[in-house]
């Protein structure tokens, strides 16, 4: 997701210290496990201070 809620999501998600997945409700483990990876790298992303509109390059550069 490229969502600026999303973003914030992650952010509150952090912050309260709880899973991105729990804020948002979902029961599914498989999809909920892949929406706080997807929110863990969203924030990495945003920490590392790299433009909104240059994400795909910048999550090419992580590595798993």
């Amino acid at each position: 997701m490229r969502s600026d809620d999303f973003l914030l999501l992650a952010m509150a998600a952090q912050r309260f210290g709880c899973r991105p997945s729990a804020m948002a409700v979902i029961r599914d483990p498989v999809l909920a496990l892949d929406f706080d990876l997807a929110g863990a790298a969203r924030l990495m992303i945003f920490e590392r201070g790299a433009p909104a509109n240059n994400e795909a390059a910048a999550a090419s550069e992580l590595y798993w």
